[in-house]
């Protein structure tokens, strides 16, 4: 009788990888996946019942790789993911990236091993080469709020630069001129994208950004805090502020607010995503409305589509963050400039 390690040997691979190959365990390179697949065809290799059953099941369960569920902004897709889940009677299992590549890998790892065929993933520190392997043997995994070219019709996500641009353009014309920018210290497309649409802004406005201008946190409330200190150290002249996301416009606020600064009368801040806390700290934050409850919803239905073999339109699909006026930004006068 044939077994799993002359499949091996004729595959030139390990049982272990005969293994997941079999049961869909892990991640397999697709051209490793061919060689086991002809191999077994070759000795006409049975499996046991278990693997086979395993190899040919249909799970009805929607996977999710997200950032940090503590922070409001992932909690918002994982909420939005899992009503289209219930409505759709699949299963939902949730696995946290934490922004760290080893982390969103085995977090991929993990959903494959639960037998997920369709997936959302919110992978920020994966690159486009690893991120594409998974993507060819995963029919049904869509992106979330990053695109790839090669598979832009699986990716949801928001333009960032016009985003952060819109956000600047405002504080311009309502009299700032003198800028800052609260980043992440992470360099992923987020970030590098919305600092693009700041300087974008100032370039098209006419206004020349000091370096010190552009502070880079991590991308917290605790981030925000540090930010406010250097903000006061290296750049007291700026009368307005960007910021990154909400989070860290609360703990810039919070600091500031310590430091003896007024919001908005000594210096004005705009967020970006609209979370629920930008509606309750005080002043109310104006904000960049991130759509990720629609992107979410959407990118849910989107894998799911593509699991059940539903064709889809070869399109981009671009949402876009809208202005949501509150009370942290105040107009100055010529006088003021």
């Amino acid at each position: 009788m044939t077994t799993i390690k002359d499949v091996a040997i004729l595959a030139g691979v390990s049982t272990a990888t005969v293994s997941r190959v079999i049961n869909r365990s892990a991640y397999v390179e697709p051209m490793t996946i061919e060689r086991v697949e002809k191999a077994i065809k070759q000795l006409n290799y049975l499996r046991d019942a278990r693997a086979a059953a395993l190899a040919c099941k249909k799970n009805n369960t929607l996977g999710l790789l997200t950032g940090n569920l503590a922070d409001p902004f992932f909690a918002l897709i994982a909420k939005h993911v899992e009503a289209v889940a219930r409505h759709q009677g699949c299963q939902l299992v949730v696995v946290s990236g934490g922004h760290n590549a080893q982390r969103e890998k085995e977090g991929l790892d993990f959903l494959i091993s639960q037998g997920c065929e369709a997936m959302v993933v919110h992978a920020k520190m994966l690159d486009d080469t690893t991120l594409l392997r998974y993507s060819a043997q995963l029919p049904a995994m869509v992106l979330l709020n990053r695109t790839i070219a090669q598979i832009s019709n699986r990716s949801v996500w928001i333009d960032n630069c016009k985003g952060s641009s819109d956000s600047v353009a405002y504080l311009i014309a309502n009299g700032h001129r003198k800028i800052a920018c609260i980043t992440s210290n992470l360099p992923f497309d987020d970030r590098n994208q919305r600092l693009e649409g700041y300087r974008n802004a100032m370039k098209n406005a006419g206004l020349d950004i000091n370096s010190t201008w552009i502070i880079s946190q991590d991308f917290s409330e605790e981030g925000g805090e540090l930010a406010g200190k250097a903000l006061l150290n290296q750049c007291p002249e700026v009368t307005a502020v960007v910021t990154f996301n909400d989070v860290m416009a609360a703990g810039l606020m919070a600091s500031l607010q310590e430091q003896g600064i007024q919001i908005p009368k000594d210096i004005s801040i705009i967020g970006f995503d609209d979370i629920l806390l930008a509606r309750y700290i005080y002043p109310r934050l104006t904000t960049m409305h991130n759509p990720i409850d629609e992107m979410s919803n959407f990118a849910a239905k989107l894998a799911l589509k593509l699991k059940n073999k539903i064709d889809i339109l070869p399109r981009n699909h671009c949402f876009y963050a809208t202005l949501v006026e509150r009370q942290s930004v105040m107009t100055l006068h010529s006088s003021s400039l």
